[in-house]
């Protein structure tokens, strides 16, 4: 405020300064000496209303300038910072609304995985829950975990004269003992490995097999089946192993 008072004054002074020398000039012009001491009245009148129309005229142009400045001071450079300030705002709040978008959408990506990560944890224990699958830590040497479904059941037989145990690979009972473990790992028969077939604790109607899936790196399983009368072979109990202690 105080730099444009004085840029007001200053313009004062000098449209002052120039409107004096004018003044001065024009007396000199419409005024010379001789018509203060002689001329016929008329002239002198004729002469001086031409500089009062002359001077009336300056004074006005005067007043209309010092106006304009005072405008362009005040008015306009008030107006223009008003303008810079509202478009600094407007930049500003452009700014926020760009990058609040990109923290809307980030929040809502990590918000999405996780609740896709509870999802799919839910569905797991969901299913584990309806399919009755119990899983518990192996208290035996290389076995990891020990898995028993109280909803597995026989896979049916075609013995139908009664339980012939066989050894041999490729008879019929060594075919249902191989299936019945295929059922209870949910590995298909092509695409598993049989390590080994053993007798159970009861030779005639038990056996245990160590199996895997066909490539390298596969978790290995202990099966262990039982026969039941009528019904064919039954998974009992499935055991991760550590390690495959059957591969020769």
């Amino acid at each position: 405020m105080k730099n444009q008072v004085a840029k007001v004054r200053h313009v004062f002074l000098f449209m002052f300064s120039f409107f004096h020398d004018m003044i001065k000039k024009m007396e000199g012009i419409y005024m010379p000496s001789e018509f203060n001491h002689s001329g016929q009245r008329y002239e002198r009148r004729a002469k001086r209303r031409k500089t009062n129309i002359i001077l009336n005229t300056l004074i006005a142009i005067v007043i209309i300038l010092i106006f304009i400045v005072a405008y362009n001071i005040f008015i306009a450079g008030d107006t223009n910072k008003e303008k810079a300030a509202t478009q600094a705002n407007t930049e500003k709040i452009e700014g926020n609304h760009k990058n609040k978008p990109k923290d809307s959408k980030e929040s809502a990506g990590k918000d999405g995985q996780a609740e896709e990560s509870k999802s799919e944890n839910d569905d797991q224990q969901s299913s584990e829950e309806s399919s009755g699958l119990i899983e518990e830590e192996g208290d035996e040497p290389n076995v990891e975990k020990v898995i028993i479904n109280p909803n597995w059941q026989p896979i049916g037989t075609q013995q139908t004269a009664g339980h012939e145990p066989s050894s041999q690979q490729g008879s019929a009972d060594w075919n249902e003992k191989v299936a019945a473990v295929s059922y209870a790992v949910n590995i298909p028969v092509d695409q598993m490995t049989l390590w080994w077939l053993e007798r159970g604790d009861d030779p005639e109607n038990q056996a245990i097999a160590t199996v895997s899936s066909r490539g390298a790196g596969s978790d290995v399983y202990r099966v262990h089946i039982e026969w039941v009368d009528g019904e064919g072979w039954k998974p009992t109990v499935v055991k991760k192993l550590i390690e495959n202690d059957r591969k020769s």
